[in-house]
């Protein structure tokens, strides 16, 4: 979770709202770790799709399959609506089909997006001192951010 922290932070974000499939334990967990860096977290209500939870997941793994970006999309945009001002959206879980909906998100709403997977992707790319803007990626894989911590 530290890319993720980093991300944010890098981005100039001190209050998210977090985007997941996860239930309570997962998601304060989450919570938890960010206030560690000063980040503080807004939860959206968990993305489920059939109504029913698998384990710690309020939609199971199979069925994210079918979830795209445009249900990401619409997810995200109707939390915020009912979230307080916030400085980002940090979305959590390799499971989904969030990538495409980054740049729908930031454009659309004007709102700064991090997803977990691109994070980790964007923090090895600086590490690694390697150049590789993403267009489609949103600000964060843009290729003009670089990481604060």
């Amino acid at each position: 979770m530290e890319p993720h922290a980093i991300a944010l932070k890098s981005l100039g974000a001190r209050r998210v709202a977090v985007a997941t499939y996860y239930g309570h334990e997962l998601n304060q967990a989450i919570v938890n770790y960010f206030s560690k860096f000063a980040i503080q977290s807004e939860l959206m209500p968990s993305l489920s799709t059939s109504g029913e939870s698998s384990g710690l997941y309020t939609t199971s793994l199979m069925a994210l399959d079918e979830v795209s970006h445009v249900d990401v999309y619409r997810h995200c945009k109707k939390a915020l609506e009912k979230i307080p001002s916030v400085d980002a959206v940090y979305i959590n879980g390799g499971g989904w089909d969030a990538a495409p909906a980054i740049d729908y998100l930031e454009r659309d709403l004007k709102i700064k997006v991090v997803w977990a997977l691109a994070a980790e992707m964007w923090l090895t790319y600086h590490r690694l001192k390697v150049d590789n803007p993403v267009p489609g990626g949103g600000l964060l894989l843009s290729g003009n951010i670089a990481p604060a911590v």
